[in-house]
């Protein structure tokens, strides 16, 4: 196994490269540069375990992905089963006609219930029951924007440079 590149250190030689050829920076010779930096720094290695471990953590989220769906089915079943369970006991007590039963895990009660809003008509509700959520339609903003149109408390950013990686 090949030892960790400290990132400082690649830091460093680069530095060191550029202090010794600034001409390699001033009139790029992409090949060139390219080559240097592959014989006279760590650069490559370190580039090389940092997508090493870029692609073993990519791999762990999506293990971590499968597993989180396994347990929310698992979770939603067992959430079903106590639902079931609770609604078997209520359907027991009523039967019995008993409002509470103390037991040695808990103690049961029937209780009254609260009141649930029905809506039967959602179109025939008055505006002071209607609840809007006003948010930034981002997508029509840039198509606006980009289009060479103002849009007053927007504007667009300058591109972040990203960095894009290929598998071969």
């Amino acid at each position: 196994m090949n030892k960790r590149i400290d990132p400082h250190w690649v830091l460093q030689q680069i530095d060191q490269l550029y202090a010794m050829y600034p001409d390699l920076w001033e009139e790029p010779n992409e090949q060139l540069l390219a080559d240097s930096l592959e014989g006279q720094t760590d650069l490559n290695e370190a580039l090389t375990q940092i997508v090493d471990r870029i692609n073993d953590d990519e791999d762990r989220l999506e293990t971590i992905k499968m597993r989180i769906g396994k347990h929310r089915e698992r979770h939603e079943r067992i959430d079903r089963r106590v639902s079931a369970m609770r609604n078997l006991a209520f359907k027991l007590m009523q039967h019995a006609n008993v409002p509470k039963i103390e037991l040695a895990l808990a103690t049961l009660v029937v209780r009254a219930g609260t009141p649930k809003v029905v809506i039967t008509d959602e179109t025939a509700l008055p505006e002071s029951c209607i609840r809007t959520k006003r948010e930034p339609d981002r997508v029509a903003i840039k198509d606006f924007l980009t289009s060479g149109v103002s849009v007053p408390g927007a504007s667009l950013s300058n591109a972040e440079p990203g960095l894009t990686i290929k598998d071969r």
